[in-house]
């Protein structure tokens, strides 16, 4: 299945959502589609926060909590969701700070899943 295909169901699954970003481990953008946010701004979070879960996931790790699997940080503009997925690569939500998390948090882990499936 087509990156392009799953983050496009993404976005319209999540009423709210402004952008969405699959990323490999260094923080490059693999695939993106965005409603509101340029791709430059899109890409710009997604390594910003490639590093937020990655030192998230370091630090649980040494305190013998297991890997971070998942973020949320809410802003009073902005809302972003992050996703670990296999082989360090991550899927990254931009949505309305108003959007709700269970129907984010549904639509991420479907997204999540695919995309897991089709990361060789």
């Amino acid at each position: 299945m087509p990156f392009q295909y799953l983050l496009t169901n993404l976005l319209v699954d999540v009423a709210g959502a402004h952008g969405a970003i699959f990323l490999d481990w260094e923080g490059e953008a693999v695939e993106y589609v965005t409603r509101q946010a340029t791709p430059y701004e899109l890409k710009l979070e997604g390594a910003y926060q490639g590093i937020f879960l990655r030192r998230l996931d370091k630090l649980t790790e040494q305190l013998g909590n297991g890997a971070v699997l998942s973020l949320t940080l809410s802003g009073r503009h902005l809302k972003v969701m992050g996703r670990m997925l296999k082989s360090g690569y991550y899927l990254l939500l931009l949505m309305d700070p108003g959007t709700p998390l269970s129907l984010a948090g549904r639509a991420m882990n479907r997204t999540a899943d695919a995309l897991n499936r089709e990361i060789v």
